[in-house]
């Protein structure tokens, strides 16, 4: 077994530290166990007292506003709202961060697929055939994408979502647990699919859906 001596290894910094986050550092500890020579070195949040009531968590290392990215540093952004991770990520982008994907070694992903950038992407998750998943995308826990499904970057997915064949979303979509999109139908930008609920004709831009069919109920 190869050793890899403390001062070679690469950090890597969750950026966010809210309940999501503490969620990804679970998936990240089984990911590094197949991806030797990088460690967990903390959180970056603007809030320091975040973690407080978690003992044991790496530390919070510093505020985002504040944070200057060295050369040995690499993120993954665990913030759950997608306008707010797109503004981080850009943020943190024009400052010189290099941002890595961490897909869980549960999650099957087509040889096919193309992936964006600064993924996240849970355990038992499904991306099938043809999909393209665009940068920044989190896909949460037993969520299923199905062939020639796109997802448009920033776009949220919790957990048990449903995205059927050549459905997509645009930038910074949200799907609640549970949602469904049935095929070819598109998610707009900035819209919200409710918990539970099935997207059965496109959803607007902007607007908020829910229930089974989903309804429009704001925007």
């Amino acid at each position: 077994m190869a050793v890899i001596w403390q001062s070679e290894m690469k950090n890597i910094y969750i950026v966010g530290a809210g309940s999501f986050a503490r969620e990804t550092r679970i998936w990240l500890k089984d990911w590094l166990k197949s991806n030797l020579g990088w460690q967990l070195a903390g959180f970056i949040a603007d809030d320091s007292t975040a973690l407080d009531k978690f003992p044991g968590l790496p530390p919070i290392v510093g505020a985002i506003d504040d944070y200057q990215p060295a050369p040995d540093s690499y993120h993954i952004c665990a913030i759950a709202k997608p306008q707010d991770r797109k503004r981080v990520v850009e943020k943190m982008l024009a400052r010189g961060a290099e941002f890595i994907s961490m897909i869980h070694p549960t999650a099957i992903v087509a040889e096919n697929a193309a992936l964006g950038q600064g993924l996240i992407v849970c355990p038992n998750v499904v991306i099938s055939t043809d999909s393209v998943i665009g940068d920044f995308v989190n896909i949460n826990i037993a969520t299923s994408i199905g062939h020639d499904v796109v997802l448009g970057a920033y776009s949220t997915l919790s957990s048990h979502c449903d995205i059927t064949g050549g459905a997509s979303t645009e930038e910074c979509a949200f799907l609640g647990s549970h949602a469904v999109v049935l095929p070819k139908v598109k998610v707009g930008s900035h819209a919200v699919v409710g918990a539970g609920s099935v997207a059965m004709r496109a959803v607007k831009a902007g607007s908020t859906v829910f229930g089974v069919p989903a309804k429009k109920i704001s925007g």
